[in-house]
């Protein structure tokens, strides 16, 4: 029941299926989300449902299931939201993450970057605490480290060939290939390594999943925000795929402007 509701959690927005969607929670319903904050109580969390049924409709949404990660301890799952606004067409990944409690959960908490729909990036406070003594694959923690570093040869030699990183923002930001993952890493880490402080860990074999805190970026420090990462790990033992959802802006670069379809 947990799995099937979220991975049509849209589907059921859409439905106006409310007591289905009610029936996620082991106690009251708490969902946070990047635009929202955190919602709590049944009637907030009703009209939370009741608003997101109204954009999505105004905006014609079409929701497309990416991936499920479904463990004992969570299920993660992403989508790609399709919306519509005025003459353009706007794409937006989105990841929720659902801690299991049986087959009920205690909170859903939502990531994705508000850049495509508001042109801004919006400062996330974290959604928990850093965690200790987490098992990371040994291709994480490289990563991470060359992250850190920063130490780009060492992130690029992780990689399959035809591996990928995919930007908050959707397709459109997605680097493929040698060429592609170089470009991107020379300009994420032009003015320094970035450190994560991971909160939660979350892997099925394939996909290892992470929570993050971000507060420095390079020499700058930032006002800690909230964040989550997909890495998609091959056959091979390589990286095949890291997808970001969060809403951090690089240091010293100015937003770029998009269609703002949402104001709350």
């Amino acid at each position: 029941m947990l799995r099937e509701t979220l991975k049509n959690f849209y589907a059921g927005i859409l439905g106006g299926e409310i007591e289905t969607l009610l029936s996620l929670f082991s106690d009251e319903p708490l969902i946070n989300t990047p635009l929202q904050g955190e919602i709590r109580g049944k009637a907030n969390f009703i009209r939370y449902l009741s608003d997101q049924r109204a954009f999505l409709q105004e905006h014609e949404a079409k929701a497309e299931l990416f991936a499920l990660t479904d463990t004992d301890q969570r299920i993660v799952v992403e989508f790609v939201l399709y919306l519509k606004h005025e003459s353009k067409n706007i794409e937006l990944p989105v990841s929720i993450v659902a801690d299991r409690s049986g087959n009920t959960t205690p909170e859903i908490r939502v990531y994705h970057s508000t850049w495509p729909l508001t042109g801004k990036h919006a400062l996330r406070q974290p959604l928990m605490s850093p965690a200790r003594h987490l098992d990371e694959p040994l291709i994480i923690e490289k990563y991470m480290t060359g992250l850190a570093k920063p130490d780009k040869a060492a992130i690029l030699e992780l990689f399959e060939e035809e591996g990928y990183v995919r930007e908050p923002s959707g397709s459109n930001y997605k680097h493929s290939g040698p060429t592609g993952r170089k470009e991107f890493y020379d300009a994420a880490l032009a003015e320094g390594g970035i450190s994560l402080k991971h909160c939660t860990t979350t892997f099925d074999g394939t996909r290892f999943i992470v929570e993050f805190i971000c507060d420095e970026w390079g020499k700058t420090k930032l006002p800690p925000q909230a964040g989550m990462a997909v890495y998609e790990i091959s056959k091979t033992g390589k990286l095949f795929a890291v997808r970001i959802y969060d809403d951090l802006s690089p240091p010293g670069r100015a937003s770029n402007t998009s269609p703002e379809i949402c104001k709350s």
